[in-house]
């Protein structure tokens, strides 16, 4: 019995050793993705952004704080090109969003999600990456 396990024991300590795994590199290539379809509340948070007159495109909106801290919006639109200017959008974005109730004031940080799920921007506005 130890002679069957002892071969088996080397050789998960070899991998957990060497860092790599049995699956091999898991990582997907291209650009990150999410799912193409926000939750409910995404959608009743985005209806209300475009009746406040936020963009027409935006049909999710989602936040979060991550387990740092971070504010983390997730905004999912039809478009399937990159905004122009990025910033303004985010900044209407927040503007509408701590209308809401929503604390932005330690900055945040934004994905962009077009219909595929394709990420079509990420900004970072907070005070570490902004000093």
């Amino acid at each position: 019995m130890l002679k069957r396990l002892l071969p088996v024991a080397f050789l998960a300590v070899a991998v957990l050793l060497t860092g790599c795994d049995i699956a091999g590199d898991a990582r997907p290539s291209g650009p990150p993705t999410t799912t193409a379809t926000p939750s409910r509340t995404g959608t009743e948070l985005a209806d209300r952004y475009r009746k406040s007159g936020g963009d027409a495109d935006v049909y999710g909106i989602h936040h979060a704080k991550n387990g740092k801290g971070v504010l983390v919006l997730s905004v999912w639109t039809h478009k399937e090109d990159y905004y122009g200017n990025v910033d303004d959008f985010a900044a209407k974005l927040a503007s509408f969003l701590k209308r809401d109730g929503v604390s932005v004031d330690q900055g945040y940080v934004l994905n962009v999600y077009g219909p595929d799920g394709v990420r079509l921007h990420m900004l970072d506005t907070t005070p570490q990456h902004n000093p």
